[in-house]
């Protein structure tokens, strides 16, 4: 609408001109090419704003070769909070829930960690992004009178696939996860995650 009304500015006094002299045919012909430039520069679908924050809800898988038997993969769910600090830097809060896949022993392990995330293209339809987080893991187990907590680390890169102006779909496709054990060891994982999320976009 600014630029609209710019060119109207510039245009009214070419119109003024060409009522003002004998041939107001030939001087008058400029006003029109100042309206068609300017509905030309103004943009016919502007592009959407970057969330100020998001939810993501997801299902997420844990491989690790160093559990022994069956009890390789872990399966469970992952809720995410994320607030935009900047234009291409959030941060994000992660807990997820995991079990273990066999039936005998059962363990399950609950992870609270928080980190920076940055956005490679936060306006566009798809949004890549890599994050790093650090945090917590508490272990409890069939047969276990207690829990066990142990510091973790965690990074990867996913992309975003916005499906409306609120909602998209996350997928994860790479994730470390490490795991401080009590001999001070550290144990590594392979993660994956897929979900929904629910983008807070300002509307305007």
């Amino acid at each position: 609408m600014f630029k609209a009304a710019l060119a109207l500015l510039f245009a009214t006094p070419l119109g003024l001109l060409a009522q003002s002299t004998p041939d107001a045919t030939t001087l008058s012909a400029p006003a029109p090419m100042a309206s068609h430039s300017a509905n030309t520069m103004a943009p016919a679908h502007p592009l959407p704003e970057a969330p100020r924050g998001s939810l993501t809800a997801s299902f997420a898988y844990v491989y690790n070769d160093a559990y022994q038997g069956p009890n390789r993969q872990l399966m469970g769910w992952a809720v995410v909070p994320e607030l935009n600090l900047f234009k291409h830097i959030g941060l994000q809060g992660d807990f997820e829930s995991l079990y273990m896949k066999s039936v005998y022993p059962s363990q399950s392990r609950f992870i609270m960690a928080a980190g920076p995330v940055y956005y490679l293209a936060p306006r566009s339809k798809v949004t890549p992004f890599v994050f790093a987080e650090g945090g917590e893991m508490r272990l409890t187990g069939q047969g276990m009178t207690g829990s066990d907590w142990n510091p973790v680390v965690k990074g990867g890169f996913g992309v975003n696939y916005r499906l409306s102006h609120a909602w998209a779909f996350q997928l994860i496709p790479g994730e470390y996860l490490g795991q401080q054990q009590d001999d001070h060891n550290w144990n590594h994982s392979f993660s994956a995650r897929a979900g929904i999320t629910l983008n807070f976009v300002p509307r305007g």
